[in-house]
């Protein structure tokens, strides 16, 4: 699964090792120590994956269904 940072950045939750949220910030503590910033609220972030990979599967099932190719 990857976290939707912002617009044009993802991350992989399997680098993740933490989120916390401070100052209208949240630092995404990575496995190899650096940290990423965002604004978005960790719930928004898990609804933001969640829609993500429901759209994502969404579309492979009309691929696989002989649909066209956004």
């Amino acid at each position: 699964m990857f976290l939707l940072l912002e617009e044009s950045m993802a991350v992989h939750t399997g680098r993740v090792v933490a989120l916390v949220r401070f100052g209208g910030e949240t630092a995404v503590l990575m496995r190899d120590g650096s940290v990423m910033a965002t604004g978005f609220t960790p719930a928004t972030l898990a609804r933001r994956s969640r829609n993500f990979m429901k759209k994502g599967k969404e579309r492979a099932r009309d691929l696989r269904q002989g649909g066209k190719i956004l």
